[in-house]
């Protein structure tokens, strides 16, 4: 009975080893800052990214979209963020149903990230701006990853791997307990 215990347990632990390796997607995080005002009728506004959870090596890059209809000048040229990027910036033209890009090229191997990547705009919408569609590519410009900003710091992990493995271990203690107690 030991050895069936035993040989759960194991089960058990290897199964939350394979499943709950590090196997994060890239989050783009940003936070969002009303500005003043310079022309009467616009709203200003400027985000600041931060990415996280991917190493940038020399020309791979990411994109982030501003949908035609909710961004209209983004500031041209952007902010530098520090001599291992080059960011770029292509306006959103609601004539043409195109949307604006903020667009950062790695220029070197493990490019940091340390810096956040600012750029400013005029809001359409109504309310806050919220998340965007953005992409990671390739040297050859291929997507290799999609997803959507997030407000905030980047999310740390929930602790449901120590309250799974928490309940299993109490499983266990209580299949051992009651197969001591039958005759």
């Amino acid at each position: 009975m030991k050895k069936t215990l035993y040989r759960i347990f194991i089960s058990v632990v290897a199964v939350l080893i394979i499943f709950t390796t590090n196997s994060y997607a890239t989050t783009i995080s940003y936070e969002v800052t009303d500005l003043t005002d310079i022309t009467p009728g616009q709203d200003l506004w400027q985000y600041s990214y931060t990415v996280s959870d991917y190493t940038f090596n020399q020309d791979y890059g990411f994109t982030i979209f501003f949908g035609y209809s909710l961004y209209s000048d983004l500031q041209n040229p952007p902010p530098a963020v520090n001599s291992y990027w080059d960011p770029l910036v292509f306006q959103p033209d609601a004539d043409l149903t195109s949307d604006g890009v903020y667009d950062a090229l790695a220029l070197v191997d493990g490019a940091s990230l340390a810096d956040p990547f600012i750029v400013s705009f005029v809001w359409l919408g109504p309310g806050t701006p919220g998340s965007q569609y953005f992409e990671l590519y390739d040297p050859e410009f291929l997507t290799i990853e999609r997803g959507q900003t997030i407000p905030g710091a980047a999310p740390v992990p929930e602790p449901a791997t120590l309250l799974l493995l928490g309940s299993g271990l109490l499983g266990l203690i209580g299949i051992g307990k009651r197969l001591r107690i039958k005759p």
